[in-house]
């Protein structure tokens, strides 16, 4: 699969079905290994049926959560769903424009700020960083949208290509930015360089682990190693 970088599938690499939860990176109490009924007020079923069902989807994938399970995560009867969704297929598509649409926003809303005249490297390490975190802290969400994205029908998966095209809009922009500037070595493939961005982003959410960096620490160490270089340069004379 491909995350969000290209139109093929989802993320260049597999993801596991033993996906851990990422929260616990962003400060937040870890899930527990089986789904229990969310909690949440009777103003905010909808929120509460999507937290349970993007939890699902995550750890079971798509083929494998029903409506029955997603009923039982909220302490609902499986009828009770059809107020508020037509059909497991409406809420899986929710759920996974919401992990898309979640670090979008928070990217966007990262680089508002920014004056037009900012370097555009600079720029790009703004998004790497704010992709990280909201990645991390939309943890369910985005795990589910790359994760069943193979999955789900046809006709959802092209509704879910066109919001991936937006994010992916969004970065083609950052890089053409970069490139116009000179700020890109002539040798490096623009598409290529996005696709490096996005899987290495969005691969974090199947091994990084409580303990482990920082999204944010990540997302700086990503962009230096990708932009900068690992190799440490010999000293001069």
């Amino acid at each position: 699969m491909s995350g969000w970088a290209g139109q093929r599938n989802g993320l260049p690499f597999p993801m596991r079905a033993d996906a851990q939860d990422r929260s616990a990176m962003t400060k937040r109490a870890s899930r527990p290994s089986a789904v229990a009924p969310a909690k949440a007020p009777p103003d905010d079923t909808r929120r509460q049926i999507l937290n349970a069902a993007a939890k699902l989807l995550r750890r079971n994938g798509y083929a494998s959560t029903s409506l029955r399970d997603v009923a039982a995560a909220t302490g609902m009867k499986a009828g009770s769903l059809y107020y508020h969704f037509s059909s497991k297929e409406e809420i899986a598509e929710t759920v996974m424009a919401e992990g898309i649409d979640l670090v979008r926003a928070a990217v966007k809303k990262a680089l508002a700020a920014r004056p037009k005249d900012a370097d555009p490297l600079e720029d790009i390490e703004i998004a790497v960083r704010a992709h990280m975190l909201a990645l991390h802290e939309s943890g369910d969400y985005a795990s589910a949208n790359i994760r069943c994205f193979n999955h789900v029908p046809d006709e959802i998966k092209q509704r879910l290509r066109k919001v991936r095209e937006r994010y992916n809009a969004d970065w083609r922009k950052l890089i053409n930015c970069a490139r116009a500037a000179g700020r890109l070595e002539p040798e490096i493939d623009d598409e290529a360089l996005r696709y490096g961005l996005f899987g290495v982003m969005n691969w974090t959410l199947e091994w990084l682990r409580p303990g482990g960096p920082l999204p944010d620490q990540l997302g700086a160490m990503f962009f230096k190693i990708l932009f900068q270089g690992a190799a440490r340069r010999p000293a001069r004379d």
